[in-house]
């Protein structure tokens, strides 16, 4: 745009607006006289209730879902309407380098190669480029198991510092943030590692900690912004909460430019660095952020508009080099507030007293009077997130002094992992994935998809793709087939729960305060608290025309493992949901010669379960609609609130019900169709009667017509009613409080009207939604049903992802 370039209708794109670094950049470019667009997962994202943005627009997390956030931006940036891609965290900005080939024929991005773009966020990279220009670094070494650790912390001292060589852990489909942390001994070095994996043990110093800002092209500085802490949160290992503007002097601007230079980096950065107490001309580098970083605000407000002069720059015109000026202050208020209180309740006052000194000009991250949006969002997000869970909860229940889970399929395995993580005793029995090996067709695939079907842990590392990269095995790309699933399963419980019991539970009692267990075997247990996630076998649905044949000629999906048995019969598949269309798929496939019949007016499709068949992301202007969640259930609207237990539990019942029938009512995949094209599907029919002659069943049919076939396969569901348990002794299921239906009430946990006793699966959807059906209800379930027994609060809303 040359030298003549005019900022007015320049539009820049900025990902995530919901941190504080998003929203000082987009304030800065706005000041300057661009037109900012923000992109972020959630409506109430601190830069959507900015003056400074133009238009809003929700885009999925790239964290959890990097191919759904990608598809988005690409067809976001494809209209050509923006000038300038600005990356807004680590996770878009290894997404935006990585894909450049598909962004950059629509949008400048500015970023230098993408080997260059994970060498700058490799801290071995810094480490070892920080000691060839003078800024040395707390004595480091990489550990890739916990015995290394150990033995690294015994050579060094507590406490120490582990860092994962990269903030984003890269597996599979997804990734993990982690940040730094404190530990103090051997066990917490072992929580460290085991939740990290690979590490770096770092000593930890003392000293000021420095953030050397700017941006670095051209071999040059064109902006520079430094600053020293003076209090961070967490106190040991956290952001800036209160800082000044300084003047670096050219020493240290030497020895930056020396070091980006060797790393190859161009763009916005923060280098991380602590100032020797004692030499005023020894820095160690800790960390670099090659992005919009917290305290930008600052840097912005001194006179160093550190985003405006990258986008000047990447569009074509560098002026001269600006420098922030000295004494500006910086406060992020609830951050410092949250500081001074974690000393006050360590007995340091005298620490804590600084907090109170209140100064005028002082630069905020959220708060200012022209732009009062960013901080009523921040104030809601620390008021729901923090402040309303701890009011709810300040009447902690008792932890659990046992716990017993029955079940080990998905919901038994995710929840017994989190009990064990909050140091709940805990004794899970069953026979892993029973059910889902021998209940379910051999060939089946999942109708969800693979990135909603892994099973829920309190540690990372153990998703399907986490699964697919250390057991170096390729899946299926986007619905896993049935033994893919159970692969993955079986090294779930391995990693996680690898003490399950495989013993059979026959009854469980009331016994005063707790329960009385009884198993198969003879063994007589007690326990303060009993969760029940034994699957859906008690709740098989035989429609009363079925009801009076034999087995042997009218059987449930659920019975088969093998359809293979029923080749060369004549089958009548019965249903229109997922089970009745894949077991007429599979009937085919083997030689079985099939029909389906279905009272459903008509079959309802859902797609062909490809990624590129995902709903994309709408500009939204004012106010934005929502992405649909990443559990492939629902609709945009609809599925967020099934995603969101805690609110559909508190929707209208007749809500609820038109919800769960709209959404996870008979249906089947689009990607069984085409295997369904030679098999006859005949819809708006009912079966009148069903009656036994010459080993033959003949079905009397509400057109007026009649079959005789060899087999009926049952595809009707499931009905739950925990009457029909005949695990639960008639004393206990009389003191639970039941919907007409059957289903068990349940209260936050999970929990039913008889203290201790928590149902997990199917027969929580009645009061927590369809989610619990599905694999993916684990991430809301487990944790959820682990904190209530643990006595840990909950917060007001979770998300089943």
């Amino acid at each position: 745009m040359g030298a003549s370039l005019n900022r007015k209708g320049v539009r820049i794109l900025i990902t995530e607006g919901e941190n504080r670094s998003v929203l000082a950049a987009a304030r800065g470019l706005a000041s300057a006289g661009y037109q900012v667009t923000a992109t972020a997962p959630s409506h109430r994202a601190a830069a959507f209730l900015s003056h400074s943005v133009a238009e809003r627009i929700t885009l999925p997390d790239p964290l959890p879902d990097p191919g759904v956030f990608m598809s988005g931006l690409e067809r976001i940036v494809s209209t050509d309407r923006f000038d300038m891609l600005m990356p807004g965290t680590d996770m878009s900005l290894l997404d935006v380098s990585r894909n450049r080939v598909r962004l950059a024929p629509h949008v400048q991005i500015g970023l230098p190669p993408h080997a260059v773009v994970e060498r700058a966020l490799d801290k071995r990279e810094l480490i070892a480029a920080a000691a060839r220009h003078g800024l040395t670094s707390p004595r480091t070494t990489l550990c890739a198991s916990t015995s290394e650790a150990i033995e690294a912390a015994a050579a060094m001292g507590y406490p120490l510092m582990v860092k994962p060589p990269c903030s984003v852990i890269e597996g599979g489909s997804s990734r993990i943030r982690r940040s730094a942390t404190v530990v103090s001994n051997d066990a917490e070095m072992e929580a460290a590692t085991r939740r990290l994996g690979v590490v770096l043990v770092q000593e930890r110093l003392d000293g000021h900690p420095v953030s050397f800002a700017g941006v670095f092209a051209d071999g040059r500085l064109l902006a520079e912004a430094v600053s020293r802490y003076h209090r961070t949160w967490p106190p040991d290992a956290g952001s800036v909460c209160y800082s000044l503007t300084i003047d670096g002097g050219p020493e240290l601007r030497r020895r930056v430019i020396g070091l980006l230079d060797d790393l190859g980096w161009e763009g916005v950065f923060e280098l991380e660095l602590l100032e020797d107490l004692h030499r005023p001309d020894v820095w160690q580098a800790i960390d670099l952020n090659p992005r919009p970083y917290g305290s930008l605000a600052v840097a912005i407000e001194a006179g160093a508009n550190i985003p405006a002069v990258w986008c000047d720059h990447v569009l074509g015109q560098s002026g001269p080099s600006v420098i922030a000026a000295p004494d500006f202050y910086y406060r992020w208020t609830d951050a410092d507030v949250r500081y001074g209180l974690w000393h006050l309740r360590h007995g340091a006052p005298a620490a804590a007293a600084p907090v109170l000194r209140l100064r005028r000009g002082v630069v905020h991250p959220y708060a200012r009077a022209s732009d009062p949006g960013p901080a009523v969002a921040r104030a809601l997000d620390v008021g729901l997130s923090e402040v309303l869970p701890k009011l709810r909860n300040h009447r902690r229940r008792k932890p659990a002094e046992r716990a017993i889970v029955i079940g080990a399929g998905p919901n038994g395995l995710a929840v017994s992992a989190h009990l064990q993580a909050f140091g709940v005793p805990v004794r899970c029995f069953g026979d892993p994935l029973r059910s889902w090996s021998e209940r379910m067709p051999a060939g089946m695939l999942l109708r969800s998809r693979r990135r909603s079907s892994s099973i829920s842990a309190p540690d990372a590392g153990l998703r399907v793709e986490d699964f697919e990269r250390t057991e170096g095995v390729k899946l299926r790309p986007v619905n896993l087939s049935l033994k893919e699933f159970l692969d993955y399963g079986e090294w779930f419980q391995r990693q996680a729960v690898p003490e399950v019991e495989r013993r059979e539970v026959s009854l469980v009692q009331s016994d005063g305060d707790g329960f009385a267990v009884q198993l198969a075997d003879g063994e007589r247990l007690k326990a303060s608290t009993v969760i029940v996630a034994t699957g859906i076998a008690s709740f098989i649905h035989r429609p009363i025309p079925f009801s009076s044949l034999s087995r042997d000629l009218c059987s449930h999906a659920y019975d088969h493992a093998d359809l293979a048995a029923f080749a060369g019969q004549r089958v009548d598949v019965i249903g229109s949901g997922q089970s009745a269309l894949e077991c007429a798929a599979l009937l085919h496939e083997s030689g079985a010669e099939v029909e389906v019949l279905s009272r459903a007016p008509r079959i309802k499709w859902l797609g062909d379960g490809s990624e590129e068949h995902l709903p994309v992301p709408d500009r939204t202007g004012r106010f934005p609609t929502l992405e649909p969640p990443p559990t492939d259930i629902g609709g945009v609207r609809s599925g967020w609130l099934i995603a969101t237990p805690d609110v559909f539990r508190r929707l209208p019942r007749r809500r609820q019900s038109e919800m769960a029938h709209a959404n996870i009512g008979p249906a089947g995949s689009g990607w069984l169709r085409p295997r369904l094209t030679e098999v006859p599907i005949r819809t708006g029919l009912r079966v009148l009667d069903a009656a036994e002659s010459d080993g033959k069943v003949v079905l009397n049919l509400s057109d007026g017509s009649r079959r005789s076939v060899d087999h009926v396969l049952l595809g009707t569901g499931y009905q739950v009613d925990i009457r029909r348990s005949r695990m639960l002794s008639p004393e206990l299921v009389s003191r639970i409080k039941l919907a007409d239906s059957g289903y068990p009430v349940l209260t936050k946990g999970l929990e039913a009207s008889v203290p201790g006793l928590h149902f997990m699966g199917a027969p929580a959807a009645y009061s927590f939604g369809p989610i619990n059906r599905f694999v993916v209800g684990t991430w809301y379930s487990a944790p959820a049903v682990a904190r209530r027994v643990a006595g840990r609060p909950q917060p007001p809303i979770s998300f089943a992802f």
